[in-house]
């Protein structure tokens, strides 16, 4: 099985931001019975170990000296379904966005919000990916993984996997390059929430209707109320999505391609220009915080998060720290989209760690705000 290894092997093709880098040694899997065999060979040191998906959201810093993991398992099966949702287990090595296409394709409800997020289905429970006010947390039932260090197979239900906003208990260093995902269940609706919201209610089709837009009327007299910072009230951007899924004006196809525009209008494509998407994380602040930034600027970007709770767009703080399109060497920040650092074709590591030091620094004088990375650095 040691023959199956390769050496220094190139993950240009395997990091979005097309850094050529190498791997010491590298091996790929297909199935989980050839990821036990393998880890079974005792020259097989586990302590040097890097899991690896799709690469949409690692940075590396240098060629890597040990050995790489690269789950390659590739399935999508339904395990159980009734006439109301279905169960699908997806294998980590699938590419999300092909099984977003095959959920719109079979019309299964959940995924289409997360339409072309890059990378694999491995790595939306890692990073609990989302988009446009859907989580993976809010589809996985359960993770299906292999401990390595343990030799045995193990499941993570949704409340194990401890997720939160672009974290999971995955990228814990006790489960980090440790514990690697072999497949993940998620659950999905057959019917639309516009259909599965009539369906809730009692009385014929007339009235049922006629309950479900007194409703709707009423939410959304209520939408600029939803949350208020200083004397001002804000509109929650999660709170437009869910009034256009509820109303049932939007196909399911059509949201899909709606994700689509507005994605690729703000993000650029990985094959022209290297990124991982966001760099940074939009910042958590407190209610309070959020309302002494909304008096110093008014033109503040805050997103509802939990309770006593905000979050700050971090494209703005950047912004307004002068440091749209800033750029080191190749690589620089979007200038219409500055959470986001890209790759001109030969920006180095060193060019994006520094450039993201200077927009930390930046924000951080200014705002008294830490900026958080997003991507992980190896």
């Amino acid at each position: 099985m040691i023959k199956m290894i390769k050496h220094d092997f190139s993950l240009k093709s395997l990091n979005t931001f097309g850094l050529d880098v190498k791997a010491d040694r590298y091996f790929s899997f297909t199935n989980i019975d050839e990821l036990k065999d393998f880890i079974q060979d005792p020259k097989i040191d586990l302590n040097e170990i890097l899991i690896l998906g799709g690469g949409s959201n690692i940075l590396f810093s240098k060629n890597y000296s040990g050995l790489v993991l690269h789950p390659n398992i590739d399935f999508i099966k339904k395990i159980e379904e009734n006439d109301i949702e279905i169960f699908i287990e997806v294998g980590s090595g699938v590419n999300w966005d092909t099984f977003v296409k095959y959920c719109v394709k079979n019309r299964y409800y959940g995924t289409e919000n997360m339409s072309l997020i890059p990378g694999n289905v491995g790595a939306t429970a890692v990073q609990n990916a989302g988009a446009y006010g859907t989580e993976a947390k809010d589809l996985i039932i359960y993770v299906k993984a292999f401990d390595l260090y343990e030799n045995k197979e193990i499941i993570l239900h949704n409340s194990d996997c401890k997720f939160e906003y672009r974290n999971s208990i995955f990228k814990t260093d006790s489960y980090k390059n440790r514990v690697l995902i072999t497949s993940i269940v998620y659950k999905l609706s057959k019917i639309s929430k516009y259909q599965a919201k009539i369906n809730s209610y009692k009385g014929n089709g007339f009235k049922k209707q006629y309950f479900f837009w007194k409703e709707f009327i009423h939410h959304l007299s209520r939408s600029v109320n939803i949350k208020s910072v200083g004397k001002k009230s804000i509109l929650d951007y999660r709170f437009l999505k869910n009034l256009l899924e509820d109303s049932g004006l939007l196909s399911l196809d059509l949201k899909r391609r709606i994700v689509i525009k507005t994605r690729t209008s703000k993000l650029p494509d990985i094959e022209k220009l290297g990124n991982v998407g966001s760099f940074f994380k939009n910042p958590i602040i407190t209610i309070e915080k959020s309302e002494k930034l909304k008096r110093d600027y008014p033109n503040v970007i805050l997103f509802p998060y939990v309770e006593g709770y905000m979050k700050v767009s971090a494209a703005w703080l950047i912004d307004q720290c002068g440091l749209s399109g800033e750029r080191i060497g190749d690589a620089a920040t979007l200038k219409h989209l500055p959470l986001t650092i890209v790759n001109y074709g030969k920006a180095t590591s060193n060019d994006i760690l520094n450039l993201a030091d200077k927009v930390e620094k930046g924000v951080l004088s200014k705002f008294d705000i830490i900026l958080e990375k997003e991507v992980v650095i190896v």
